[in-house]
């Protein structure tokens, strides 16, 4: 048997670049693909509905962003379950998505922590959309933009006004057949 003759293997030379300028040899900023990123907006004197914590939103930053709109949407959908009168009610009205990529939302209630994944989105109109709806079952009307909102002294509400929206709380989770 006489050996197979092994040929070095056959390869492109890389082409000299040396006599080209350093400058025109990178790759200018401008060339390089931006990612898409989105500023969610916090409107703190928004008509909260029963489900939100007025004194909590209040805490809230002026914007989530500018970051990609997975993580605008997770910022966003998190501080609406921090800022709950009661986690659960919130959370069971959070859509949960499936397949592709994920980003967890939690919530604690029951002496346990639950977890929610949504869809990892690279579309702003997705988010401004998952919002508006999110928004819409909540109850509470204008609490997130794409665009900033004129902020005004923030009031507190009466003692009276927060029993009343505890109570309607109360009502509606029983309505949805939530114990609290």
């Amino acid at each position: 048997m006489t050996p197979l003759a092994i040929s070095p293997p056959r390869s492109t030379p890389e082409p000299d670049i040396s006599s080209i300028p350093q400058d025109a040899a990178m790759i200018p900023n401008s060339a390089t693909p931006q990612a898409l990123t989105v500023c969610i907006y916090v409107n703190k004197q928004a008509n909260l509905g029963p489900y939100l914590d007025r004194k909590k939103v209040q805490q809230l930053p002026e914007h989530f962003g500018p970051e990609r709109p997975s993580a605008a949407l997770q910022q966003a959908v998190q501080a609406c379950i921090d800022c709950a009168l009661q986690q659960k009610a919130v959370f069971s009205l959070i859509k949960q998505g499936y397949g592709g990529e994920m980003v967890s939302v939690s919530a604690s209630f029951e002496g346990k922590q639950h977890l929610l994944n949504l869809l990892v989105v690279n579309s702003i109109g997705y988010v401004l959309r998952f919002l508006k709806k999110l928004c819409r079952s909540l109850l509470c009307d204008n609490l997130f933009s794409n665009q900033p909102f004129q902020q005004y002294n923030a009031v507190s509400e009466s003692p009276e006004v927060y029993e009343n929206r505890q109570m309607e709380a109360g009502r509606l989770l029983d309505q949805l057949g939530l114990k609290i």
